[in-house]
């Protein structure tokens, strides 16, 4: 369990590297009228983006392994911590010393992950889905995401940001759940992984991760990596415990701290949010055809 825990931990490094990297590289796409194909070409040229989608990669791969050592429920609440990492990193690199918001937030996290980890039970079996489950998984997956889009485009930016970003939380956390049934089968025979569940989990987690570039785009990336970060352990718990028999605390002493717990994390990442919101490059406007003669003409005598 603790080399589980380690490793989720180091994941969750990378990957906020890795997208902190991808944000910078998407607020620098073109913005009018591009597609989301004419999206990803422009980002696959990156280095940048290219950087952070192989920590994001090597992150998410940890925390694979992880999810394949230990409970679901254990192992996706240490993503919260992607948030800390990344704004103390922040500060390390541009040399100034983290905010009062931003100590407070990062012990607020700490605290509360450590009071998560110590109320969850420490053992749970390995996953078996039915048929019907393995259907029905990701059918509400992405009835939920197709949900989040549809009401993203009717709102402004902010909202927008957050909106993407539970769209690809739910994305995440299917895609981990999917990840720790292959991964538990492919202990026991690696060519488990050969297996369909494999590619349905490669297809939600692809369509996540453009759903989490567009919450980039909007100007607001620590909402939206916030958001991105309650959600994704919050439908992996509801995942865990509806399709996967794994348990949370039930005695009352246990699921007393696990909820004031669960509150501090909040109010810690939404403080390192609103405390790390300092210039994100704006998106590139879209080239504009040049003027034609007599308009320059005119602009001339004007």
């Amino acid at each position: 369990m603790t080399w589980s825990v380690t490793v989720a931990i180091a994941g969750a490094l990378a990957a906020a590297l890795g997208a902190a990297l991808q944000e910078r590289a998407a607020m620098r796409a073109p913005v009018a009228g591009i597609s989301q194909l004419r999206l990803l070409r422009h980002l696959a040229r990156s280095r940048r983006w290219c950087a952070g989608s192989l920590l994001t990669v090597g992150g998410v791969g940890a925390h694979m392994w992880a999810l394949g050592h230990a409970p679901l429920i254990i192992i996706q609440p240490i993503g919260i911590s992607g948030l800390l990492f990344a704004v103390l990193l922040s500060a390390f690199f541009r040399k100034r010393r983290p905010s009062a918001q931003q100590i407070f937030g990062s012990l607020a996290v700490t605290a509360a992950l450590a009071g998560l980890l110590s109320t969850v039970p420490s053992h749970a079996g390995a996953p078996h889905l039915t048929s019907t489950e393995m259907v029905l998984m990701p059918l509400a997956c992405a009835a939920a995401m197709l949900l989040c889009v549809a009401v993203a485009r009717l709102v402004g930016d902010a909202a927008r940001a957050w909106t993407l970003a539970v769209a690809g939380g739910v994305a995440y956390a299917m895609t981990s759940a999917l990840a720790r049934v292959i991964g538990v089968g492919a202990l026991a025979d690696p060519l488990a992984v050969l297996s369909p569940l494999t590619v349905v989990a490669l297809v939600i987690g692809l369509c996540g991760a453009l759903v989490v570039q567009n919450s980039y785009r909007t100007g607001h990336f620590a909402l939206a990596y916030a958001t991105l970060l309650i959600s994704d352990p919050f439908a992996a718990t509801l995942i865990g415990v509806a399709f996967f028999g794994e348990r949370v605390p039930n005695d009352p002493v246990n699921a007393s701290v696990a909820i004031v717990a669960a509150v501090v994390g909040t109010i810690g990442v939404v403080t390192l949010a609103r405390s790390s919101r300092p210039g994100s490059p704006r998106p590139v406007p879209a080239v504009q055809a040049p003027a034609s003669p007599e308009t320059r003409t005119r602009a001339t005598s004007r």
